[in-house]
């Protein structure tokens, strides 16, 4: 039932942004600069502050998560290709979404509640950590996805935005705190105050990095408000929902029961692999320029159809 509310809570957010949009609270523009300032300082604060929160050995001891995470993008990337080689006539920008919303799940907001509920802090972690697998997937090739130049020179520099710096960063910072055991003395008023510095780094980050769902979702509204009503209706989106939501999650379940690992961990996949669209794609069509209505359509059908897919699915797996 928890995940069943966390999935109604994402919709309630999408209503407040649609009912901004529709009675003028929120513009396209002001829609676009919120996504700026989501991807440039909100996103990457959720980042570090979870990251950071790690131990190096507990990211020794569970390399395979982020591997299998990866495998999870890396089946949905293929069964959507396949799925684009049987249309013919796709706009760029419609296949390039296509692929997206086929690759990348909502691998970190929606699964989290769902994840405290049934292996507290420990699993909460571990999905952090396996969500990296997917942060790189996206800040790599999603980026080159969403790249309007198609020259390599800016899809690297698109890449190297905020979000994938601050991952990276993040995990040095885990590195050299945990192999050189970095750790300030108790006493001096130097290092009060930088303790009371670092505190506040943590808990400003943390704080900010919070606001990312709201913010995306909301997004995420007043995109769904421009909608053109047909959109919905549209083969395409069902295709690609049944992908994300069905397909895919089938069989990976398949061959994660392959892959020795511990309870945990396979437990934690699986709820990542079940879970509907990515709230990220609409930040990143409305940041670098992709078929947005596209986007916000499959964001709203794959979260109210998988209120029906998830409790199937994870009774099945699970």
């Amino acid at each position: 039932m928890n995940y069943v509310l966390q999935i109604l809570f994402i919709l309630i957010l999408m209503a407040i942004g649609f009912v901004a949009r529709k009675r003028g609270m929120m513009s396209a523009i002001g829609t676009g600069e919120m996504v700026r300032i989501l991807i440039g300082i909100i996103y990457p604060c959720l980042i570090f502050s979870s990251v950071t929160q790690l131990e190096i050995n507990k990211l020794a001891e569970n390399w395979i998560m982020p591997v299998m995470a990866l495998t999870i993008a890396g089946t949905g990337l293929l069964l959507g290709s396949i799925a684009l080689r049987c249309m013919k006539g796709l706009h760029q920008q419609r296949a390039n979404a296509f692929l997206f919303q086929s690759t990348i799940s909502n691998y970190l907001f929606l699964p989290l509640p769902l994840v405290m509920l049934l292996w507290g802090e420990e699993g909460v972690a571990l999905l952090v950590f396996a969500s990296m697998g997917f942060e790189l997937m996206v800040w790599t090739v999603g980026v080159f996805l969403f790249n309007r130049t198609n020259t390599f020179s800016e899809g690297i520099r698109m890449m190297f935005g905020p979000p994938l710096l601050t991952l990276l960063f993040s995990i040095g910072w885990v590195c050299v705190r945990d192999l050189f055991n970095l750790e300030l003395p108790a006493a001096g008023i130097v290092v009060n105050v930088m303790h009371r510095l670092l505190d506040l780094l943590y808990l400003g980050t943390e704080t900010i990095g919070k606001a990312t769902i709201a913010v995306s979702m909301i997004a995420a509204g007043s995109r769904i408000a421009a909608l053109n009503v047909r959109m919905p209706f549209d083969k395409q989106v069902w295709l690609v929902s049944a992908l994300r939501l069905v397909i895919t999650p089938v069989l990976f379940i398949l061959l994660l029961r392959l892959i020795p690992m511990g309870e945990m961990a396979y437990g934690i996949l699986t709820v990542m692999v079940v879970m509907p669209a990515a709230v990220t794609s609409l930040i990143f069509s409305e940041r670098f320029g992709g078929d947005s209505d596209f986007i916000a359509t499959t964001l709203l059908v794959t979260h109210v159809a998988a209120i029906v897919t998830i409790p199937l699915l994870l009774a099945w797996a699970l």
